[in-house]
């Protein structure tokens, strides 16, 4: 299959280390996420945050280690035989710092796409995709909504009733199993 993975919150644990970082620059103790939107979470206007992304890129990008179980699995999947196509809302210019990522956690990566403000369902659809491995529950529903199967790695920010299509995953381990049922 043609499985299409996000990057952050399903292959990089980046919103333990996005919290915390968050914390310290608005004084805030925030522990636990519960809106995938942190503009929200920290009721500050999106440019704001933004801008807070841009200027510590670097930091916020290569800080957070991979998500449990998420190098093991993603190398499952390419030893059976499955083509992994990492989509990101990360944009084009973020390529370098996601890239040497990458290469520090030794995550195998052949094609991975910048998606920025495109729309993933959009790339989904583009990439030829069977499958697709998110965190955020809007995109979830979306890409199932454009008929391909997503399996939403579980998440504080993404609790709730799934729509047709997507499937809840606790962990990565799960996920494996859930591909190999299909």
């Amino acid at each position: 299959m043609r499985i299409g993975v996000d990057i952050d919150g399903v292959t990089s644990d980046s919103y333990t280390v996005w919290l915390g970082e968050l914390n310290r620059y608005y004084g805030k103790n925030i522990e636990v996420l519960e809106d995938y939107h942190l503009e929200l979470v920290y009721d500050v206007p999106w440019d704001d945050m933004n801008q807070f992304f841009v200027e510590n890129v670097e930091r916020l990008f290569m800080l957070p280690p991979p998500m449990k179980g998420a190098k093991q699995g993603i190398e499952t999947l390419l030893a059976k035989g499955h083509e992994v196509i990492y989509v990101t809302a990360r944009s084009p210019e973020e390529k370098d710092v996601t890239l040497r990522w990458m290469d520090k956690y030794e995550i195998p990566y052949e094609n991975i796409i910048f998606a920025g403000m495109k729309n993933k369902v959009d790339l989904v659809k583009e990439w030829q995709l069977e499958l697709f491995i998110e965190d955020y529950a809007g995109n979830a529903e979306a890409i199932a909504k454009s008929g391909i199967q997503v399996l939403l790695l579980d998440s504080t920010y993404n609790q709730g009733e799934l729509p047709t299509g997507v499937t809840r995953c606790r962990n990565w381990m799960q996920i494996i199993k859930q591909i190999e049922k299909m």
